[in-house]
């Protein structure tokens, strides 16, 4: 062979490794980035399109939920046959300015060698006995008076998860920080304190969100699945170190509580309604923030505006706005399909009350939503009936989450109203102003003084995002404003709580049940899922290759003992504590 033989030779060896090395590996960062820079905006920020997150490899390889003999938005394997690489080859994402030929070709490859994310990061090991010593190091710190106020969370076994990038981790601590600050009862936004070198272990104090109270934190101990003694004699000896140091009235058994599972579930009812003090009825919480809305119809103070439709209900639908003790008051009237009294265009002027003027054309509601300003400036929400009495989840005739945030499509008090209302309150438009089919001078007049026009319907929605999105940019921006994200709009980063809601909820495969049972080798678990007990409790697939087993069975109880409980038990890393 002669010399430029040769060099042909190996340049074309060189390429095809090249070629090698992307499909095996840097296709799939490189994807990421793309989808991320390109596409996350409009699908995972705004959700343009339903339940689409780019970033969420589960969603888009899932068959469509509505049409399931549809295409999946991506295919391992098959471009031709993936939603996403068609809407990007002829150029119909991304809208404004399509993927050159170059980066088209890597969101190909990455299809055809299998559609994974590559973006495994090394980050160092941190033990259970190392979570032990930072709290008990921490509150040797702390005044003995003050230290059965401190409460403690983790996110370890979402840091020692190597398949979790350290961005995502990030969003973590944004939803924990958020979380907390959207159930406070005080008037600052409190971050909760990192007590670790590996940022894993952070500290509140029950006192900076009103929590301090006897029985504010009891239901949360009753539910929480995860509570353990240590087995070994280094972890038991930091537990009752800390249990010394909390003293006899301070410790509640629990050294720390996982910040995914809190932020999962404190966010929904019951616990959601006791954390944030949501009272029972409409009218207690009338009382406390000093609205009277039939007051208020009669003096012509409130303000209105009527949609045909909303992002949650095909029906009708009112907004109505007031004044308050902290700010502004919005409340909504849902219907009923095919109420008599549900056609605002006819019916303007409810609700139905004992001496409303207009009673011959006022609305009669089936339920709604109410949202107001914490003291923090943060939201609180309540969704109620139409006798005005707190319910949990919003009836699926009248409401519905298309996003399916809290894992069904209704609506459930707080977590859904959470992710919806992420960047405060939502644009909207009036249509009864100029639209109602009203005879009655008199009663059009009413319209008039009540329904807002477009300039006031604006102003008051613009007043109240920029003071939501400031005190939200104090609960998370920390977090989310980092790096090369330092300068960017808080509004231009996903809603975090949905998004770790989301992440909690899916199946556990290998890796995330060995991090949460404390395992730094993946494979020690692996070569003990078939002995002693650990099959019996249903956890045999964790030893299978794609084998996941479903985060609702790995909580459930028997009796009071969870099944986590009982393989942390079963594998003597500890035994279960439960209040």
């Amino acid at each position: 062979m002669n010399k430029v033989n040769l060099l042909i030779c190996v340049e074309m060896l060189c390429v095809l490794l090249a070629s090698q090395s992307v499909s095996s590996g840097d296709a799939g960062d490189q994807a990421y980035k793309l989808l991320k820079e390109n596409c996350h905006r409009c699908h995972g920020v705004e959700f343009k399109h339903d339940r689409l997150n780019v970033l969420d490899r589960d969603v888009l390889v899932a068959k469509p939920v509505t049409d399931p003999d549809e295409d999946p938005y991506v295919t391992p394997g098959a471009p031709d046959a993936s939603r996403l690489w068609r809407a990007i080859v002829d150029d119909h994402m991304p809208p404004e300015e399509p993927l050159s030929d170059e980066d088209k070709a890597t969101i190909k490859q990455w299809i055809e060698t299998g559609a994974e994310w590559t973006l495994s990061t090394e980050r160092s090991f941190v033990s259970e006995y190392e979570v032990l010593q930072a709290i008990s190091s921490d509150l040797f710190q702390v005044r003995r008076q003050e230290r059965k106020f401190q409460r403690y969370f983790s996110l370890t076994h979402i840091h020692n998860n190597r398949k979790v990038p350290d961005e995502d981790l990030q969003i973590y601590k944004a939803a924990l920080s958020k979380a907390l600050n959207s159930m406070s009862r005080q008037s600052a936004i409190a971050l909760p304190r990192s007590i670790n070198d590996s940022d894993t272990v952070f500290c509140i104090d029950l006192r900076d969100y009103g929590w301090q109270e006897f029985g504010v934190w009891d239901e949360l101990l009753e539910l929480y699945p995860y509570g353990l003694k240590p087995g070994t004699v280094d972890g038991l000896e930091q537990y009752e170190k800390i249990e010394e140091l909390f003293g006899a009235d301070g410790f509640d058994g629990v050294t720390h509580f996982r910040a995914d599972w809190f932020v999962t579930h404190a966010t929904r009812p019951p616990l959601y309604h006791k954390l944030a003090d949501i009272p029972a009825t409409e009218q207690e919480l009338l009382k406390r923030v000093n609205v009277d809305v039939q007051q208020s119809f009669k003096l012509g103070i409130s303000r209105r505006a009527g949609l045909f439709q909303s992002g949650v209900s095909a029906q009708n639908r009112l907004i109505e706005y007031h004044s308050s003790q902290n700010g502004t008051f919005w409340l909504s009237y849902d219907f009923q399909r095919n109420s008599p009294r549900s056609n605002l265009a006819r019916f303007p002027l409810g609700p139905k009350f004992e001496g409303n003027p207009f009673d011959s054309v006022a609305f009669e509601h089936a339920g709604g939503e109410i949202i107001w300003n914490l003291p923090n400036g943060l939201h609180a929400y309540m969704l109620v009936d139409a006798k005005g009495e707190r319910i949990d989840r919003g009836p699926i005739d009248i409401v519905w989450d298309s996003k399916n945030v809290a894992g069904t499509p209704e609506i459930v008090n707080g977590i859904s109203c959470i992710s919806c209302h992420r960047h405060g309150m939502i644009p909207i438009d009036d249509f009864v102003r100029s639209g109602n089919a009203l005879e009655s001078a008199e009663a059009r007049r009413k319209v008039q003084e009540l329904y807002a026009t477009p300039a006031d319907l604006l102003a008051a929605l613009n007043d109240s995002k920029v003071a939501y999105l400031s005190k939200l940019k104090a609960a998370v921006g920390t977090y989310l404003q980092v790096g090369k994200n330092k300068d960017r709009p808080i509004e231009e980063f996903e809603e975090p709580i949905s998004r770790v809601a989301r992440l909690y909820d899916r199946n556990l495969d290998l890796e995330a049940a060995a991090r949460e049972l404390g395992y730094e080798s993946i494979t020690d678990l692996k070569n003990q899922v078939f002995s002693g007990g650990l099959f019996s409790l249903g956890l045999g697939p964790l030893a299978i290759e794609g084998g996941t087993v479903k985060r609702a069975e790995w909580e459930s109880r028997e009796a009071t003992v969870s099944v986590f409980q009982q393989a942390a038990s079963e594998l003597r890393i500890g035994s279960p504590f439960n209040n």
